[in-house]
């Protein structure tokens, strides 16, 4: 409960802020910003909002440093993963466009 006596404050302002988040997420397309940039904009605040969404939502933020570290280890592997398999099948797909 926060110092005002309503525990349900923070779900509130953090949903708010993801909220704000999404919709500037969304309107960086219309602002023709360079592909590079445009992505690590849109990477840098999908890593913002999973770290509110599993601090506060999933209530890791009360826990030992320790899960979270492991949440974020697993997070990280699981991406490089993905990457290496989608950017082998994207390399395939230019090539075989290219011909």
């Amino acid at each position: 409960m926060d110092a005002t006596g309503n525990p349900y404050r923070i779900y509130r302002v953090t949903w708010i802020i993801l909220l704000i988040i999404t919709v500037a997420m969304l309107a960086s397309e219309s602002f023709h910003l360079p592909r590079i940039f445009l992505i690590v904009f849109l990477l840098a605040f999908m890593m913002v909002k999973a770290s509110m969404i599993g601090g506060n939502f999933m209530h890791l933020r009360y826990e030992r440093p320790s899960l979270a570290v492991m949440v974020a280890a697993g997070i990280l592997v699981t991406s490089l993963i993905l990457y290496s398999f989608i950017s082998r099948e994207f390399r395939h797909i230019v090539e075989r466009l290219s011909n």
